[in-house]
C-alpha cells in the first residue's frame, strides 16, 4: 500500500511537536534529587502516585521510561501555575492492542482466520 501511494505512516514516529499546542502542559522527567524530595516530603511510595502510561504521546516525546516520575506543569488563568506528578508505567502500544483484541497479524505471521469467517463468528 505504501508503494502505491508513496506515503508510509509510522506508528511511533511523532508527526508534530505536541508541546507547541496551547492545551498540552509542560512535561519533564524529574531528577533523582527531586524524586527523593517528592517521596520524602509527601510520605508516599512511587506506586502511590497517579500513573501515566509510557504510550502517552507526551511521555514518548520526552523519552520517559517505566519507573520514571514525570513533573507536569499546567498554567491556568484562574489557578495560576499548578504542578502534578505522574509515575510512568508500562502501557500497550496500538499494534499490541490490535493484535490481542482484533486478531491483526504482523508481517511474517500466517493469517489463521479469514476476515469473512471472523465476522460470522461475531
Amino acid at each position: 500500500m505504501a508503494e502505491e501511494s508513496g506515503v508510509e505512516l509510522l506508528v511511533d514516529y511523532p508527526r508534530f511537536n505536541i508541546f507547541e499546542h496551547e492545551l498540552v502542559p509542560r512535561h519533564e522527567v524529574i531528577s533523582e534529587e527531586e524524586r527523593k524530595w517528592l517521596l520524602e516530603t509527601f510520605h508516599v511510595r512511587e506506586e502511590q502516585l497517579p500513573r501515566i502510561k509510557d504510550t502517552d504521546p507526551a511521555v514518548k516525546a520526552i523519552g520517559a521510561k517505566p519507573g520514571d516520575i514525570i513533573k507536569i506543569t499546567r498554567r491556568s488563568p484562574t489557578a495560576g501555575e499548578t504542578v502534578f506528578y505522574r509515575y510512568v508505567v508500562k502501557g500497550k502500544y496500538a499494534p499490541q492492542i490490535a493484535k490481542e483484541e482484533y486478531g491483526v497479524i504482523e508481517e511474517g505471521e500466517e493469517e489463521v482466520v479469514e476476515e469473512e469467517e471472523r465476522w460470522e463468528e461475531l
